[in-house]
């Protein structure tokens, strides 16, 4: 797998991309599923923004602005983006209904760079070497490791990373279709529920080491994860690695911190580089699905 390219030489080649094609924004292509929902939905969304306002490395929330659109298609799900007074984005929350009528947050995450950001799908086309007008573009989402544009250009399809933009493996839409998962709604936050503690870590290189090629990975004995979370107190560096599409893909990530709601609810912040971008997901879907090393 390649390293998620670095953001600070996006912007440039974006910009050279756009000169040299002439084109400007494009339309995406997005459900319509759960409209009515909204108010409902950015309101509670604006709760828990306000509640982890409160904590460090969510500070930039403050008084900030949010814009919710439906996740997906059949996903009875939202994105709710977290824009500062310059209506910059700052962080996002991924919000899920319930079958009993309340939501559950997903996942959440701090940057400017949230999930289905536009530089993202920008950035997919020019690798693609597709042409905006020509593409349709549709949002993807089954988990928080399993996240993608669907992109469609002359009955073509590609999947592509929703914050990278990097291409995926998948070459037909039946390979996308993540399986022999857990509930993915065990381990969520609820609505009402506040945040008890906040552990953030400085940033690291995910590659500057690369011990799930030379160690055993960390044993979970406790349903506490116990050993874990105190390496992670302890300030040491955490890699996180998943198999994804049959073992085509290997997704590594740094462990940089963690937040404890007063549900017991756990969610790890994990990042790809050397950044203030954080994504922050369920603990169990972690553990299921992957391995940390140290």
């Amino acid at each position: 797998m390649s390293k998620i390219a670095s953001k600070s030489w996006i912007a440039v080649l974006l910009i050279l991309w756009c000169l040299a094609a002439g084109i400007g924004s494009f339309q995406v292509h997005a459900s319509t599923t759960g409209q009515a929902a909204m108010p409902d939905v950015r309101k509670q969304a604006k709760l828990w923004a306000d509640e982890l306002s409160a904590k460090p490395g969510y500070k930039s929330w403050k008084g900030s602005n949010i814009a919710v659109s439906p996740l997906g298609p059949g996903t009875h799900s939202w994105l709710a983006v977290i824009q500062n007074t310059s209506q910059i984005p700052v962080g996002y929350l991924v919000i899920h209904a319930t079958e009993e009528g309340g939501y559950q947050l997903g996942e959440y995450g701090t940057g400017s760079y949230p999930l289905f950001n536009e530089q993202s799908l920008q950035l997919s086309l020019l690798q693609l070497e597709l042409i905006p007008k020509q593409i349709k573009a549709e949002r993807v989402y089954s988990h928080p490791l399993h996240v993608a544009w669907r992109i469609t250009s002359r009955s073509v399809v590609h999947y592509t990373d929703a914050v990278s933009g990097e291409e995926l493996p998948v070459s037909k839409d039946d390979d996308w279709t993540p399986s022999g998962e857990q509930d993915l709604a065990e381990g969520l936050i609820e609505a009402g529920t506040n945040l008890k503690s906040s552990t953030v870590n400085p940033s690291f290189d995910p590659y500057g080491r690369l011990p799930w090629l030379t160690k055993a990975p960390i044993p979970l004995s406790d349903q506490k994860y116990t050993a874990l979370l105190k390496s992670i107190t302890e300030k040491k560096e955490i890699r996180y690695t998943v198999e994804s599409f049959e073992g085509k893909m290997l997704q590594v990530w740094s462990v940089v911190g963690f937040d404890t709601w007063n549900g017991g609810q756990l969610y790890l912040a994990l990042s790809r580089e050397e950044s203030d971008d954080r994504r922050y997901m369920p603990i169990k879907l972690l553990v299921e699905q992957g391995k940390f090393y140290r």
